[in-house]
């Protein structure tokens, strides 16, 4: 490497001029603020992080002082790192690998896809964390007993299956009078509306991952008719999946 290359990657490693260690030292403790937030499903600290966080000097790789392309690159970067992040805070806080495979993918799309600094550090970020948190808040499994863990799994895993009741008796040498009692017991709904709300909710997902095809999901997810798929999608969401979709493309 010649000394024309040295200079340079010693010019681009120095710390910009506006940007100092308290600043840097602060950002970080907010992300790990932001990251314990996620991890225990509370997205009303989430809010209350990104509050701070606006108030605070960014990182040199999300703001203006850059040239534009390498900014754009580098925020993207850094928000890759935060999905990631925030998937694993997510995944100890009890949220199952089905929910963290696909919302991972999702947003290293979305980030991807970008073509702004400003879209990437004002909506990107915070939809991140904030969605990460929310699920959790809804999905994790860690405040469950082991058998009601156990069987929110299981149901996972076969979402595109018809699980019967009887087959969870069996699975767990149980009756199935005391499982669907303590399954309503510890997550507050009967084993039906909770596959159901899972099926929708990773139908979201799907429809956010790019997935347009309402038949193609619907198949998916365990649904010989469509049409009987959206109405439970509008039970649910309360809007059919076709406005679903629209809304995603309007944003």
């Amino acid at each position: 490497m010649d000394e024309h290359n040295n200079n340079e990657l010693e010019l681009e490693s120095k710390l910009p001029e506006h940007l100092n260690l308290v600043q840097i030292e602060h950002a970080y403790e907010l992300e790990q603020e932001l990251l314990h937030a996620v991890k225990w499903g509370n997205p009303y600290k989430v809010e209350e992080v990104l509050l701070k966080r606006r108030s605070a000097t960014n990182l040199p790789c999300c703001d203006g002082n850059t040239v534009a392309s390498k900014a754009l690159r580098c925020c993207k970067n850094h928000l890759i790192s935060l999905n990631a992040l925030c998937c694993n805070a997510a995944r100890s806080g009890g949220l199952q690998s089905l929910y963290l495979y696909t919302m991972k993918n999702k947003y290293n799309l979305m980030i991807e896809h970008a073509v702004s600094v400003s879209h990437l550090d004002e909506v990107l970020y915070a939809q991140i964390a904030l969605d990460y948190a929310k699920a959790v808040l809804e999905f994790s499994v860690s405040s469950y007993s082991p058998m009601i863990k156990q069987i929110v799994t299981y149901l996972t895993v076969h979402l595109s299956e018809d699980v019967r009741i009887e087959d969870l008796g069996r699975m767990h040498n149980t009756h199935i009078s005391h499982i669907s009692r303590k399954f309503k017991k510890e997550t507050g709904m009967s084993i039906p509306a909770y596959v159901s709300i899972q099926r929708m909710s990773l139908a979201k997902l799907y429809f956010e991952d790019g997935e347009v095809s309402i038949k193609d999901v619907s198949q998916r997810l365990g649904f010989s008719d469509s049409n009987y798929f959206s109405k439970v999608f509008k039970r649910y969401c309360n809007q059919t999946p076709s406005e679903y979709i629209k809304m995603i493309h309007e944003r």
